[in-house]
């Protein structure tokens, strides 16, 4: 069930109903490749293929350290073996490395061995990575900065991510980072969304002409989500305002100045050029605050400001600064952002480990900026450290709490709080890897996504240590453009097509109250229904009201006899309770298929409602038996777990 789409809307291709829908890359749009020249306007993308196209385009040479199963360079790769052209008018140069001792020392050695061609002195360099090597990357960097007036142009695309030992699961790490950038003179600039991301990654390698620069970003959540970009810019567009901002603040009176003087004037011309508002530190809340938290992260950002323009919307005096460049760190621009009337800053400071957020001793590399900032101004604010280590994911729920607790927010204003758009549709689909209908999800938001007039999200999260590799999609569907970067904690419908997930995972606290749940049990009856359930789970489903669907795949013959159908199966289950008018719709250009036809009969016997019984309601929990919330699947992994490996 995979139709073909418009070319404005992002990748798509025409399958025949037996065809395995192989999914590439969790990084790329839909998890399949994208032609360089299909990025512009409208289109589907994820944050990591925009990173890179901006990178492939605009530098000479891409040096990339990424762990195999991250996929943080694999649309470069694919661009680079069509042998696409850059905007220079050649193939960019792409070298795949190891992170391991000596990084980054193939690329110095490029830069200045003895017959690189000093025409191309002013093109970019590009390295693309994952935060876990930056401490590899460091000598090379620091030896670079020490060289840069003689050097090229070079700038690091980041994915913030690392694995954590500790945890046993991966982290976003900003602290390595921010020390990095700190003890080496790098600049430093986060982006806080997709929408953002392509802007973000123009400037950090037009900042790198000033100074070695790093363009730091989630890379676990949002950098994989494959959301529509409405102003994607394409070849041209990316390489005239390169040069346009380039020739802009290349004037030699313009070259006398500190990095800061040059940084914001950097800025100013690039505002001028998009026609975008981008600013050093970014104000978000009341306009006359008595608390500001200080944040820096994309997740974090994210939350925090939208978050405050809420509560801001409702009378409570507290705002956000978001931290858009780090480094260089303009005192003077900080300052003035903040109001007369705020009374406390707090500063939301990652460190690199859960020790330290509480060894009194330690200190964000944040907090030490903004204390250094407003210690000596004439009415200095009290200034807290607010420390978390880099295994926190933060939720609109924690982000709430903890604004209202720096600003004494009423739990009524809380109660409230509403971030997304009342037309935000959420859907979650729970798996395991091995499932025939694995795929089924990220089918359904491609073909939602063929309709022009919705915004379509959806992200893949793993975790290998469940079930022998369990997966999670969310999808959620808006009128308007979705800025979530966190999981779906009231879905309309989730599908589960595991029901011993149900027992890992508090699946139905995800749901809405009024819901609906699908559950795929081949052959149980009815009668047998409380034996696959937990005590727990039957309990929420009853005060929840939700409507319980089954999905019996047994009973189609079709799909018995060719497990591959049983995905489609799947979809035509969820369109048929979820979105019937797209069902409808959509089942004519099936006509074709007689394997879908027969296998839409089979769905009338195949999908059935269940009457939840009242007894559910008042059923005890069995002892030992407790669930983490949905929301924290621990994500260990960016692809399924390889059971065989092969000689």
């Amino acid at each position: 069930m995979h139709f073909q789409q418009a070319e404005s809307t992002g990748p798509g291709q025409t399958e025949t109903p037996t065809d395995k829908y192989a999914l590439e890359s969790s990084s790329l749009p839909f998890g399949q490749h994208v032609a360089l020249s299909s990025i512009s306007g409208p289109t589907y993308l994820t944050a990591q293929t925009l990173v890179q196209q901006v990178a492939y385009l605009l530098s000479d040479k891409i040096f990339t350290y990424s762990p195999e199963t991250f996929d943080l360079d694999v649309a470069a790769k694919s661009w680079n073996t069509q042998e696409e052209k850059n905007s220079h008018g050649y193939t960019t140069g792409l070298s795949c490395m190891e992170t391991r001792t000596g990084a980054g020392s193939i690329a110095l050695g490029y830069m200045f061995s003895r017959d690189f061609d000093l025409k191309k002195r002013h093109i970019p360099q590009s390295i693309i990575a994952s935060s876990s090597s930056l401490n590899h990357l460091r000598p090379a960097l620091n030896e670079l900065s020490l060289l840069y007036n003689v050097a090229n142009p070079l700038v690091a695309h980041v994915a913030a991510i690392d694995y954590a030992g500790s945890s046993g699961g991966l982290v976003t790490d900003y602290a390595t980072a921010l020390a990095l950038s700190e003890e080496l003179g790098l600049g430093l600039v986060s982006s806080t969304s997709v929408y953002e991301m392509q802007h973000m990654s123009l400037f950090a390698t037009l900042m790198a002409s000033i100074l070695p620069s790093v363009h730091i970003y989630d890379g676990i959540t949002v950098g994989r989500e494959t959301t529509r970009v409405v102003d994607a810019l394409d070849q041209r567009g990316l390489s005239d305002y390169y040069q346009a901002i380039s020739k802009e603040i290349s004037g030699p009176e313009k070259k006398h100045s500190d990095n800061e003087g040059r940084v914001s004037r950097l800025l100013r011309a690039f505002n001028n050029e998009l026609g975008t508002d981008y600013k050093l530190f970014e104000y978000h809340g009341h306009t006359q605050p008595e608390s500001v938290l200080v944040v820096f992260g994309t997740v974090e950002a994210s939350l925090a400001c939208q978050i405050a323009n809420s509560l801001a919307q409702n009378g409570v005096k507290i705002g956000v600064i978001n931290v858009r460049i780090y480094r260089p760190f303009v005192e003077e621009e900080f300052v003035e952002l903040l109001a007369p009337s705020v009374q406390t800053v707090a500063v939301l400071g990652q460190v690199k480990s859960e020790s330290d957020v509480y060894d009194k001793d330690e200190h964000s590399s944040l907090y030490t900026d903004v204390l250094a900032a407003l210690t000596f101004t004439a009415k200095a604010p009290t200034v807290h450290d607010i420390k978390y280590g880099r295994e926190r994911v933060w939720t609109p729920k924690d982000m709430a709490a903890l604004l209202q607790k720096l600003g004494r927010v009423s739990d009524e204003a809380l109660h409230s709080l509403d971030i997304l758009d009342g037309s935000v549709q959420q859907y979650t689909f729970w798996d395991v890897d091995e499932s025939p209908s694995a795929s089924a999800p990220t089918i359904v938001g491609q073909l939602l996504s063929g309709d022009s007039t919705l915004n379509v999200t959806v992200r893949s999260s793993h975790d290998n240590l469940v079930q022998g590799g369990a997966v999670r999609t969310d999808i959620r569907t808006s009128s308007k453009s979705i800025e979530a970067a966190y999981s779906v904690t009231e879905a309309d419908v989730a599908v589960v097509n595991e029901v011993m997930l149900l027992k890992d995972f508090n699946v139905v606290s995800s749901i809405e109250n009024g819901g609906t749940l699908i559950v795929k049990l081949p052959g149980v009856k009815d009668e047998d229904l409380e034996k696959r359930f937990s005590a727990e789970a039957r309990k929420g489903i009853a005060y929840k009201k939700l409507q319980l669907f089954v999905l019996d795949p047994s009973v189609s013959n079709l799909a018995s006899e060719n497990p591959a159908l049983e995905s489609y199966l799947t979809q035509l289950a969820f369109l048929r309770v979820a979105r019937n008018d797209l069902y409808t719709s959509g089942l004519p250009k099936l006509a074709a298929s007689t394997e879908l036809e027969n296998l839409n009969k089979d769905l009338d016997n195949a999908i059935r409602k269940v009457d939840v019984p009242e007894s559910w309601l008042t059923v005890e929990p069995e002892q030992n038996e407790s669930l983490p919330p949905a929301e924290d699947l621990h994500i260990n992994s960016f692809s399924a777990f390889e059971k065989i490996e092969p000689e």
